[in-house]
């Protein structure tokens, strides 16, 4: 990221920084100004920190790093090829398009074909992104029409009383729908890559989720972003409203998975797969259901593995990966 600085910089962070003290911004919010949000599939975001860095979809789609794409076809076809050259970030967690593609859906119950089975919120110190010269920022969605600016003056005119807006919407009209959802998309767009500098927090949903990521992390990248990943309930960047994996026991002799149910009651169906490795033989054992329902729990007895001291375990659900991990029984150290 270039370190030039718009020339209004000043005037841009101190207004930001005074919208936490309006009346109108609920409590629970207003830690929001004064960060941008991220939210990307848990494979996409391993290679993000393994790469150090944010990229625009164009450069990912030359280069073929796009691991998990989870943006709807339809919005990406009439999204001007414009935008598609700069990262783009949001002045809010939970977003219009988070709730539309967030967590695991079934086959034929994902709005518009997007799909983000496991998300990770990515928390930036606003300041030197948003006063970053190439910096642009819209009061709403940019595959909706909006047009950018790079001003404080267009920063100042930006409506966060509606970008914020954070209340269900059943009692406005149509119209008024519309303009609080277009606002809520408020983008922060920068050109090609942002490097992670300025990363604060990487949110997990759960504690199965949380052990995923830290798992599938090379150990050089894990040491390195250890301390800011974490399960971050209490930020509520998360909708939850369709299945996921809560909670996993991993022991030597039994396996447990908790689930958290659709709010909807549509927690499937889906084709479940378990893969389970000893890791010193390296015996497959694999388990499917072709008509799996995400709620409750599920558990396996390991009495038929011949070394179940160390073993990985990979639980995925319509091919989306929804767990993986080791378990490593302290008895069978060496020391």
């Amino acid at each position: 990221m270039t370190k030039s600085k718009k020339r209004d910089a000043e005037k841009i962070v101190a207004h930001f920084r005074s919208i936490k003290e309006r009346p109108w911004l609920p409590e629970s919010q207003r830690w929001w100004p004064g960060h941008l949000f991220h939210f990307t599939d848990l494979t996409n975001a391993v290679k993000i920190l393994g790469d150090g860095k944010l990229v625009s979809r164009s450069e990912l789609e030359r280069t073929g790093g796009l691991v998990t794409d989870i943006a709807s076809p339809e919005v990406i076809s009439t999204t001007s090829s414009r935008w598609k050259e700069y990262v783009r970030l949001y002045f809010r967690p939970r977003t219009p398009t988070q709730y539309r593609n967030e967590g695991f859906r079934p086959v034929g119950q994902r709005e518009m074909n997007a799909h983000c089975p496991v998300p990770v919120s990515f928390i930036f110190n606003a300041d030197a992104i948003l006063t970053s010269q190439p910096t642009m920022f819209s009061d709403g969605n940019l595959a909706a029409g909006a047009e950018p600016g790079n001003t404080a003056e267009y920063f100042l005119s930006l409506p966060f009383d509606k970008i914020y807006h954070d209340r269900s919407l059943p009692k406005m009209d149509d119209t008024e729908k519309r303009n609080i959802i277009f606002h809520r998309h408020a983008e922060v767009i920068f050109p090609n890559a942002v490097e992670l500098s300025s990363l604060r927090l990487i949110g997990c949903r759960s504690e199965a989720e949380f052990q995923t990521l830290i798992h599938l992390l090379p150990i050089d990248v894990y040491l390195k972003w250890s301390k800011r990943i974490a399960v971050s309930r209490r930020f509520g960047l998360f909708f939850g409203r369709w299945p996921f994996i809560e909670k996993v026991n991993l022991s030597i002799s039994t396996i447990s998975f908790e689930f958290n149910p659709s709010v909807y009651g549509r927690s499937g169906p889906f084709h479940a797969e378990i893969e389970l490795i000893e890791t010193k033989t390296e015996t497959i054992h694999r388990w499917e259901e072709d008509n799996f329902f995400a709620k409750d729990s599920l558990s396996f007895n390991l009495s038929n593995l011949n070394s179940p001291e160390n073993y990985v375990v990979k639980f995925s659900l319509d091919g989306h990966l929804a767990y993986e991990n080791r378990y490593l029984d302290d008895s069978a150290l060496p020391f």
